[in-house]
Parts: structure tokens; C-alpha cells; sequence
């Protein structure tokens, strides 16, 4: 359980609050808005009505008590970055920013933010990965050149173990675990056995990972 801030009850703000708690997470949100905070008030430890771009309301929070801080408020830069700013300067140990620009996400690494997270756009290269990959199921980024896949097995694969086919060697990417009815379990590398119904989750470059599709295909 980790002791983590939320600023800012906008969507995604309201979305990592649930998830967050959802996980066990200790939580404390803050928002300008009495309604939205009202609403979120069963899933946290704490909620506060105020505008953090206020110094005094950010030192009487004890922002420095925090794992995390995260600030949720990128629709409005120039409060972001000023949150942002004063969150360093109290001595808050990470402060995590969310952005809908690049542009937005330079001015806030320069104003104090040790991360930003930009979801618009990190869910729109996942559905462009997703849909424009024959067979692909899924797709998790890593960094712009390794990702990690959902895939079916390969026909050539289908009824032989990991060790036989040598897939590392041949086709330079980790099978890491097989899906069955939405259960995704650990491959064990030497006993499993490839079934047609099961899919795989694949780590592996874009490059290995579009030669084993396209030999995937031939098959």
C-alpha cells in the first residue's frame, strides 16, 4: 500500500483515483470542485476541497508526507505547471503530471515534474499498434522500438513445447506467458504445450516482432 495525492477530479483524475484504490492504495484527493469530491469521498482515506495553486492550501496537506503526488489538471497549463512548481519547492519526493501536449510536457519537466503521463496519446499508438497488426490482440509499449504482444500461436507451433521450436534462437523474442479464458499464466519454457485456442503474450523489437507475423502468415 502506497501513500499517493491526487490532484484533480477531472476524468482521468477520477479514473486513477478508482483504480488506484481499487489496488489498496492510500489516497488523498483534491479538487476545487465540492461535487466531485463529494462523490469520490467512499474510495479514499481523505478528500479536500481547495485550489492547489494556492501555496498555503499545498503546506497545510503536507505534501512531503506523500509518496506520489500526481496532478491532473492538464487542461489548464498554466496551473499545472504553477501546482507543479510548488509541490518541488514543499519538498514533495515525486510528482507525476499529466499533459494532452508535447509542448506542455517540456514546460513541465523544466518546472519540476520528475514525470509526465500522457494518456490521450499513449492510448492512440495502443489502438494504432492494435489495428493495424495483422493478429495482434493487444499491444503494451515499452518504448518506441520494443512492446509486448497478444498474439495466437503461430500454426507451425500447435501441439509442440517452447524447447522443441527454440523460439528465441529462431525468431528473437520471449514468449512469457500463455492467455486461457482471460487468465493470463506463466509460460513454463519446457513443459508447455501450444494450443490453437490459447493466445500468447510476446515480448520482443518491432522488427522480430513483424518477421514472426509475416512467417506467421506463410504457415
Amino acid at each position: 500500500m502506497r501513500s499517493l495525492l491526487i490532484i484533480g477530479l477531472g476524468r482521468f483524475g477520477r479514473h486513477l483515483t478508482t483504480s488506484l484504490s481499487e489496488l489498496g492504495n492510500e489516497l488523498m484527493v483534491i479538487d476545487k470542485d465540492e461535487f466531485v469530491v463529494n462523490k469520490m469521498t467512499s474510495l479514499v482515506a481523505s478528500a479536500q476541497i481547495g485550489d492547489c495553486t494556492d501555496r498555503d492550501v499545498l503546506k497545510d496537506i503536507g505534501v512531503s508526507n506523500f509518496e506520489i503526488c500526481f496532478v491532473c489538471i492538464s487542461n489548464d497549463l498554466e496551473s499545472s505547471m504553477v501546482i507543479t512548481t510548488l509541490l518541488k519547492d514543499l519538498g514533495a519526493k515525486k510528482v507525476v503530471t499529466k499533459v494532452n501536449q508535447d509542448l506542455h510536457a517540456k514546460f513541465l519537466i523544466t518546472n519540476g515534474a520528475d514525470e509526465v503521463i500522457y494518456p490521450e496519446r499513449d492510448m492512440a499508438r495502443r489502438a494504432a499498434m492494435k489495428y493495424s497488426t495483422l493478429n495482434a490482440f493487444d499491444y503494451l509499449e515499452l518504448n518506441s522500438n520494443y512492446g509486448i504482444f497478444e498474439i495466437s500461436p503461430p500454426t507451425s507451433w500447435i501441439g509442440r513445447t517452447s524447447a522443441e521450436i527454440n523460439i528465441r534462437k529462431r525468431y528473437h523474442v520471449n514468449v512469457i506467458a500463455y492467455k486461457d479464458e482471460n487468465q493470463i499464466n506463466p509460460l513454463d519454457r519446457e513443459v508447455y504445450t501450444f494450443k490453437p485456442e490459447q493466445h500468447l503474450i510476446v515480448a520482443g523489437d518491432m522488427k522480430s516482432f513483424n518477421s514472426l507475423i509475416s512467417k506467421k502468415l506463410q504457415k
